[in-house]
């Protein structure tokens, strides 16, 4: 407090209300005091503050600016500010703003790593990561430092680098669940090159070490998968460790980013779809269980395709498209969707079941639900509908607004049974048990790991009747 101030009790005040989240309470104590006390730092950071809380992120800055104007050495203020410019997209200028507040305070460990967020979600993954090491200099013991380093590493093709930065933040905060699932993640596309004490990485080594392939030009038996899953679960158990995954999609991806998060986001933010999108096909297969959709994962981990086609298995959870288990192979043209979907249907038919065959469909369901022409396929000429050209305008500002990181190095997902593997299916016997799909009980999962996948999977029953494909 200066001699520019209110006195402290009525600053009190405005600092309860705040703290309350009464922010508008606090903006009118601190707008009314303004007209005593017009150079007051401290009540143009808090009526800023008090705006960042409304989500005025505009009239906060100019409150920020106000706070500085009058005191240039004010690092809060510029820390204050490049929160609300990163909120409504103004990352340059948030930047500098981190860095101003650095500059004031060298030591300001949350402006530090905040700066390195800015930079690892721009794709500047140098400046992160100098940024992250910048933080743990000054404090050590920052487990989530160490995990958006793992991730800068990681993508940046430091992958060792990466596993031993999220070996840190886990010895750190041996529970943080968000480092645990980067690390699983990483082992879907990476062997590590060295010994690791790390449990994560000593039970993914199990699991990939006894999996053995099944020879899908043969019936792929129950007895197998219910023998390799076991097998797995036991390492898992016999670890001790408490492992569980956000994920309910089974991936093999290829080296071609697809950016599918940004398509739809485009679409459920101005319902248009991307044009990115008209040229995307996908072969679907619909199991009728449990059992057969990890059936047809294990086919898809095997699948040999001249592109390695980004392929997943998956429950369906969404309630506006009907079914219940699908897999999918996306493609990057029509003529090579149903030079798959012929591949495809020798080997289920082979492996899985005689009257299981694939569809050819076009880019993502949700969107022919706005426009079902989307849906149609011409197998012999220009398809129904074609990308609106006046919707370019719109994608182009999207992105000047929420500017893509995409890793610099994309891996390809390793052929085999992996840890991230056995936690979703874990969640899809919980799904299966949901919608009463018996083949579940063959897999042998007494509990409910996933209370919240189980309950929305009863609830589909009454949405569409599963046992009916």
């Amino acid at each position: 407090m200066n001699s520019f101030d209110p006195p402290p009790e009525h600053l009190q005040l405005i600092v309860n209300l705040f703290n309350s989240g009464k922010f508008e309470q606090a903006l009118t104590e601190s707008k009314t005091l303004l007209e005593k006390f017009p150079n007051s730092v401290f009540l143009h950071n808090i009526s800023g503050a008090s705006y960042a809380g409304l989500n005025q992120f505009k009239d906060a800055i100019k409150s920020y600016k106000k706070a500085i104007k009058f005191k240039p050495d004010f690092a809060e203020a510029y820390f204050n500010m490049a929160i609300a410019q990163k909120s409504i997209s103004n990352f340059e200028e948030a930047i500098d703003s981190y860095k101003k507040t650095i500059q004031i305070k060298p030591d300001y460990v949350n402006a530090c790593f905040n700066l390195g967020n800015i930079h690892k979600d721009m794709g500047d993954l140098e400046a992160a990561i100098d940024n992250y090491k910048m933080t743990l200099r000054i404090k050590p013991n920052y487990a989530e430092a160490y995990n958006n380093l793992g991730i800068a590493l990681e993508d940046n093709g430091d992958i060792e680098a990466a596993i031993d930065s999220y070996n840190m933040a886990l010895k750190i905060k041996p529970d943080y669940i968000e480092a645990k699932e980067n690390l699983i993640s990483l082992l879907t596309s990476y062997i590590p090159q060295k010994d690791n004490p790390n449990l994560i990485v000593k039970i993914n080594g199990k699991i990939r070490n006894n999996s053995k392939k099944e020879n899908i030009s043969k019936i792929i038996s129950d007895d197998k998968i219910v023998s390799l899953f076991s097998e797995s679960e036991d390492y898992i158990s016999t670890y001790g460790s408490e492992l569980k995954t956000k994920q309910s999609q089974l991936f093999r991806r290829n080296s071609v980013n697809l950016n599918c998060s940004r398509h739809l986001s485009i679409f459920d933010k101005h319902n248009v779809i991307p044009e990115f999108c008209f040229g995307c096909y996908k072969v679907q297969v619909e199991p009728r269980s449990v059992i057969e959709l990890i059936k047809l994962f294990i086919i898809f981990d095997q699948l040999e395709l001249k592109e390695n086609n980004t392929r997943k298995c998956m429950v369906e959870l969404r309630p506006e498209i009907s079914g219940f288990y699908k897999g999918l192979i996306y493609c990057s043209g029509l003529r090579q969707a149903n030079q798959i979907a012929d591949h495809l249907d020798i080997i289920i038919k082979e492996s899985i079941r005689s009257d299981l065959s694939s569809t050819v469909k076009r880019g993502c369901s949700e969107y022919a639900i706005s426009y079902p022409d989307y849906k149609e396929i011409n197998q012999s000429g220009p398809q129904v509908m074609d990308y609106d050209k006046d919707w370019k305008e719109i994608e182009v500002s999207y992105d000047k607004k929420n500017p893509v990181h995409t890793e610099q190095i994309i891996r390809t997902s390793l052929s085999g049974i992996n840890l991230s593997d056995i936690l979703i299916i874990r969640k899809w016997i919980d799904y299966a048990k949901g919608i009463g799909d018996s083949s579940a009980n063959l897999l042998n999962q007494k509990t409910v790991n996933y209370q919240m996948i189980h309950d929305r999977a009863k609830a589909r029953l009454k949405l569409f009747q599963f046992g009916k494909n």
